[in-house]
């Protein structure tokens, strides 16, 4: 409720897309220990002081050696955000009011309740043409085109994940 009133009333982003956007805004306690572990254990502190000693800035480090390098942890993180993201549907039905606004999770969420609800009131004895309702295969279609952009996206992704995980995961 307090994050509610604090975006509403203080960000005005209610029927916006900032409000499928900014809420969960990447951080998170599990992506900050995968970029700190990847990069205190895979980018040498030696480069680093050579790129000093040659006269280059912090920001010149950051760019040239810093991200180069950890292209593996950066696109792991990318496809787990972009993930997290896609499949969100509580922004959406806490900050959404607009039919236009909707993504695709949150419609088959509304579907799905909807059916339910209907198919509950049919056998309460009410008069609903359950004829009418989607069905499941429906159901399954929205899922599948759902998934598609995932499934687009990971195949050029798989070999960054792979390794980012496994090389940014904490040791024992």
């Amino acid at each position: 409720v307090p994050s509610y009133i604090m975006w509403t009333q203080n960000f005005h982003i209610k029927n916006t897309i900032w409000a499928l956007i900014v809420p969960n805004l990447l951080m998170g306690a599990f992506y900050v220990i995968m970029m700190r572990t990847y990069l205190t254990g895979n980018i040498p502190e030696e480069v680093i002081d050579a790129a000093r000693i040659d006269g280059s800035g912090e920001g010149g480090i950051l760019l040239r050696i810093v991200v180069p390098m950890a292209k593996p942890i950066l696109s792991t993180l990318a496809l787990l955000v972009g993930l997290g993201y896609w499949n969100d549907w509580l922004n959406g039905l806490y900050y959404i009011n607009k039919d236009t606004l909707y993504s695709i999770q949150v419609l088959l969420n509304r579907m799905l309740l909807d059916t339910q609800f209907l198919m509950s009131s049919a056998s309460q004895g009410m008069n609903i043409d359950t004829s009418q309702l989607p069905s499941t295969g429906i159901k399954m279609a929205i899922a599948v085109m759902g998934i598609l952009p995932i499934l687009a996206v990971y195949p050029f992704l798989q070999k960054y994940l792979v390794q980012g995980i496994t090389i940014g995961a904490v040791k024992g």
